[in-house]
């Protein structure tokens, strides 16, 4: 922790030549921040698990649920990483899918007269292929339920498609939604809300 330190203490010009002005800071915030998002999701728990009940989690359906976790780059790697553990708690089919192969590939993915749950990841809720996703699911599809968990609370993903029945959104507190190059608050709190 003393080579943290150091490298905290820095006057702020060296951490910009060294590229710390944010990742740092970043990296060592996330204890508090699961904290706080932890508590978001407690508040939020009645509705998540309504949302969750009405995509066809937890209960039994004749049609079957397929769960698609979405995202680009790291935030693909969030769908990865708690892929086989909801897979497992919930007894469904559970894909990690970026949201690159469904912009380019969509009819290819969605199986006719089948459920979907998918749960998009978003550090900023901006990227332009994630909302393109969102924009024609819901344009082709509009059977299938959508959680979307962003970092931003000015996002599109945040904004535009949380007045839509099927969609549910969580909007992390600004705090994780990482300035640095890597996502490192961003991508461990969009794991604690799985």
């Amino acid at each position: 922790m003393d080579s943290l330190s150091k490298l905290l203490d820095l006057p702020t010009s060296e951490k910009e030549s060294l590229g710390l002005t944010h990742t740092l800071q970043e990296i060592l915030q996330q204890p508090q921040t699961w904290k706080a998002t932890y508590q978001k999701i407690l508040g939020l728990a009645n509705p998540i698990e309504t949302f969750l009940r009405s995509a066809g989690v937890g209960r039994s359906r004749q049609t079957p649920l397929n769960v698609f976790l979405v995202g680009a780059g790291t935030s693909d790697y969030i769908g990865k990483s708690v892929c086989a553990l909801l897979q497992s708690e919930w007894a469904r089919t559970v894909q990690a899918i970026p949201s690159t192969d469904l912009l380019t590939n969509m009819p290819d993915h969605v199986i006719p007269n089948r459920d979907y749950l998918w749960i998009s990841f978003s550090r900023s809720g901006d990227s332009s292929e994630g909302v393109a996703v969102l924009e024609s699911a819901l344009d082709a599809y509009p059977r299938i339920k959508h959680l979307i968990v962003t970092c931003n609370q000015y996002g599109k993903m945040a904004r535009s498609f949380q007045s839509r029945e099927n969609v549910f959104s969580i909007v992390l507190d600004d705090a994780v939604n990482d300035r640095g190059l890597a996502m490192t608050s961003s991508f461990s709190n969009n794991l604690w809300t799985v």
